[in-house]
């Protein structure tokens, strides 16, 4: 973790820099600083060659012979401060600087007669006192010498553990002919030592250097990765959804605005995040409020989210678990569509029937922004109830189709009969108008009972509310009931156990009300039976009504049925009536904020218990 630390880079970084700046200005300043020395201590040493030629050359004798100078050689080295050859044209060394008194014999000036030793000043001839050859840079340099050019030479000496200088100067006479030459070969006196020292004091230089940079580096890497390590923490903070946080990085340079920027980023993030959960709840809230189903899956068919809707439609408990949602859907085998969907991206629609129910799936694709398929939704529809409500639409069609045909049917079949003379006697005549009249009346009251129902579902019905007293309303309609039932030998009862109290209502509603349900069960019912009608009070405010025959009773799996339009038991096919009886009754205890409840066995009869209240009723 320490290696990948940003503080470490800049510090390195940094003392890296210096490091090689150290080095590369020590290095150069090194090498300006010998080659200053050499190229001055070089210029020296020529002038002073030069001069020394120049001697040489007015003063050397025409055979080129240099011993008047051998005098002046023992101080050349001072002079120079160099050692000194002389050499003559083939280069041979004729004198050296450093040469001293000898005693020999020769030529000399001196006091006295006759033959004996005297003292004079002279030069051994050929036997110099220092005859050490000249060293092999001298060797070199005398070569570009007598070419007649100056010649330097730079090199390394081991005797004087020293940078060595050798410069050589021709000496030319007046004939411009070179005649020898002049060598001067110096240790370059002290730079070694000064490179030397110069060298410890760019150690010194450079390890102070490196602690004052690597000092700078750490403090400086500290001030810029503080606030880096504060954004990191205020992003780690933005990871866990805690969008309020701050840097707290209050400077002025690029990480502050970086800073800035971060703390900008958190305020606008959590703005967008908090408009993004409330949009995400509104949609919770619609989706949970629709009332069909909604499944999404992912791009492998697993469904990932559903609404509340989707286990009622499936008749499952709630919560729906995603592995009961992907067993039941792969009971109704919608793979292939979803999946065809989702390669098409088209919007497909499927009808399946499950448990009873008619489920209509609206499959469609999720698409990006980008237009890749990233799952598919399915909205599924109970259409049980339309698909019920158009088949009762047909039905109605139908069965009003059916109802009216028959009469006319009769009627026309009778006016041919008659038109074309088939019936010519009187008495037949009147039969067939008895049976037109029938049929006529009939389908008047197939008419008025369609009317009566339409006005009761439009809500066009109006109730004349005026005070009545139910067991009168009661009597009255049993009486009348008594006479038509008495012809089939049924008896008719009215029970009453209590009083019950007067209350505001329709009474000429209430009438057609019980009418429908006395006439059903007079209807219905075999001879020498009994139908009675009892009532009963439940807490002052609830009065109940019980209509009890000994019919030949409804099946159990037709009673959710007998109060559609035109449907008719397998008893009462034959009966005569329109089938909109019950239906118009139902309407009629709706507009008396009623209720009703049927029980019924079959050859055992049946019991119809209407609960009316005894308050307002219903406008």
């Amino acid at each position: 973790m320490f290696k990948k630390s940003i503080a470490l880079k800049l510090t390195a970084g940094f003392v890296g820099i210096v490091l090689i700046s150290m080095l590369v200005i020590g290095g150069l300043f090194i090498q300006m600083f010998r080659q200053y020395t050499f190229s001055s201590r070089e210029q020296t040493m020529l002038d002073r060659a030069r001069s020394i030629a120049e001697v040489i050359a007015e003063n050397s004798q025409s055979s080129g012979q240099f011993g008047g100078f051998a005098g002046s050689m023992r101080f050349l080295d001072r002079m120079t401060e160099a050692k000194v050859w002389i050499t003559d044209k083939q280069g041979n060394l004729s004198l050296m600087s450093g040469m001293g008194f000898g005693k020999g014999r020769g030529a000399g000036a001196g006091q006295g007669t006759g033959p004996g030793t005297g003292r004079g000043m002279g030069m051994r001839q050929g036997q110099p006192f220092n005859s050490e050859p000249l060293p092999q840079e001298a060797e070199k340099v005398i070569e570009g010498v007598l070419s007649g050019q100056e010649s330097v030479s730079e090199n390394f000496s081991s005797v004087y553990d020293e940078a060595t200088l050798t410069v050589g100067v021709p000496i030319i006479d007046s004939d411009h002919q070179v005649i020898g030459s002049v060598l001067l070969h110096s240790p370059v006196t002290g730079i070694t030592a000064t490179v030397n020292k110069a060298v410890r004091i760019l150690a010194v230089s450079l390890l102070g250097a490196l602690v004052l940079a690597l000092g700078l580096g750490v403090f400086y890497s500290l001030l810029f990765t503080r606030p880096l390590k504060a954004m990191n923490l205020t992003a780690l903070e933005m990871t866990q959804g805690n969008y309020s946080v701050k840097t707290g990085v209050n400077r002025e340079d690029e990480l502050g605005q970086l800073g800035n920027s971060l703390d900008l980023l958190a305020g606008k993030l959590g703005y967008t995040i908090n408009q993004l959960f409330q949009e995400k709840g509104k949609l919770k809230d619609i989706i949970g409020s629709i009332s069909d189903g909604i499944v999404a899956f992912d791009m492998t068919l697993k469904p990932i989210s559903v609404n509340s809707a989707l286990s009622e439609i499936m008749n499952r408990p709630h919560p729906y678990l995603n592995e009961d949602i992907e067993k039941d859907l792969n009971d109704l085998k919608i793979e292939a569509q979803l999946t065809k969907v989702t390669e098409e991206k088209k919007t497909s629609q499927v009808l399946k029937d499950w448990l009873g129910k008619k489920l209509m799936f609206t499959l469609s694709p999720i698409v990006d922004n980008s237009g890749m398929v990233t799952g598919s939704v399915a909205l599924v529809q109970d259409i049980s109830k339309s698909e019920r409500l158009e088949q009762l639409r047909r039905d109605f069609v139908a069965n009003v189709s059916h109802e009216f045909r028959t009469p006319l049917t009769v009627i026309r079949g009778s006016l041919e009969a008659m038109v074309d003379g088939t019936v010519e006697n009187s008495q037949e005549i009147k039969r067939y108008h008895q049976r037109m009249l029938s049929e006529t009346r009939g389908l008047e009251r197939l008419v008025g009972d369609l009317l009566e129902l339409s006005r009761l579902q439009a809500g066009k019905i109006k109730m004349n509310k005026e005070k009545l007293y139910m067991p009168d309303l009661l009597e009255d309609v049993v009486r009348n009931f008594a006479t038509i039932a008495g012809r089939k030998g049924i008896k008719v009862e009215y029970l009453t156990k209590q009083d019950i109290p007067a209350f505001e209502g329709d009474y000429d509603r209430l009438r057609q009300l019980l009418v429908i349900f006395l006439d059903n069960a007079v209807k219905y019912s075999p001879v020498n039976t009994t139908v009675t009608v009892a009532t009963s009070l439940f807490d002052i405010k609830t009065l109940s009504i019980i209509i009890r025959d000994q019919g030949y009773g409804i099946a159990a799996e037709e009673l959710p049925y007998i109060w559609d339009r035109f449907y008719k038991t397998d008893k009462s096919r034959n009966s005569g009536g329109t089938g909109l009886g019950l239906a118009i009754a139902k309407h009629l205890i709706e507009l008396q904020d009623a209720s009703v409840s049927v029980q019924s066995e079959l050859e055992r009869g049946t019991v119809v218990e209407i609960k009316l209240p005894l308050g307002n009723p219903k406008v």
